[in-house]
């Protein structure tokens, strides 16, 4: 059983998004889209890699789908699901 909650994997993959794979500006939120904020796909395997060092959860990269990436939100929603399948 993890104790990362949803909320939780939300606040962390939006810290990850914000400091260390977008050049966010000062209205990025949990619910901004990610493609319009910058996200391309070498953005998305370095998020994966901060994702999985920090949470230990690997997301399989079929999951990695538009709806999934739409927002961190989305993405830890994701995340979340994959905590509970293992």
């Amino acid at each position: 059983m993890s104790d990362w909650t949803l909320e939780k994997l939300t606040d962390r993959v939006f810290e990850i998004l914000r400091d260390e794979i977008l050049e966010a500006t000062e209205d990025f939120t949990p619910a901004s889209n990610l493609v319009e904020s910058g996200l391309d796909s070498l953005a998305v395997t370095q998020l994966m890699l901060s994702i999985e060092e920090s949470t230990g959860v690997w997301v399989d990269e079929s999951l990695l789908t538009p709806e999934n990436l739409e927002s961190a939100r989305t993405l830890a929603a994701c995340v979340h699901e994959q905590l509970d399948a293992s």
